[in-house]
């Protein structure tokens, strides 16, 4: 199973959840998303990836978990890009902030290297 495979399921699975809106602050994720896969354009990246930022901003600052798998999700967005620095370092803070993730975050680091 390729990286990106793995991801993607691991993405799957920790969105997948029952997340109580109540305890996470989802911003405005979902339609982030569709815009994003709807119009695959660096332009549409930079306002996911912008998206996700703010909700890791807004929840912090809400004293909210950032909700499962937006960490993971930047990390593979960094991953893309080559810049595996900052992927570790969104994997390792969703790996902290969702221990059951570690060994699949564990994986992607160590794939990576």
């Amino acid at each position: 199973m390729n990286l990106r495979t793995k991801i993607i399921l691991g993405a799957i699975f920790l969105l997948s959840g029952c997340a109580n809106n109540a305890i996470y602050y989802w911003g405005n994720y979902s339609n982030s998303l569709y815009q994003y896969k709807k119009n695959l354009t660096q332009e549409s990246l930079d306002r996911h990836i912008s998206e996700l930022l703010e909700i890791v901003r807004k929840s912090n600052a809400r004293n909210l978990r950032v909700p499962p798998g937006v960490y993971a999700e930047l990390g593979f967005i960094y991953t893309e890009k080559g810049d595996n620095v900052e992927a570790i370092k969104y994997f390792e803070l969703e790996k902290n902030t969702y221990p059951e993730s570690a060994k699949f975050m564990d994986s992607l680091i160590k794939s990576m290297g």
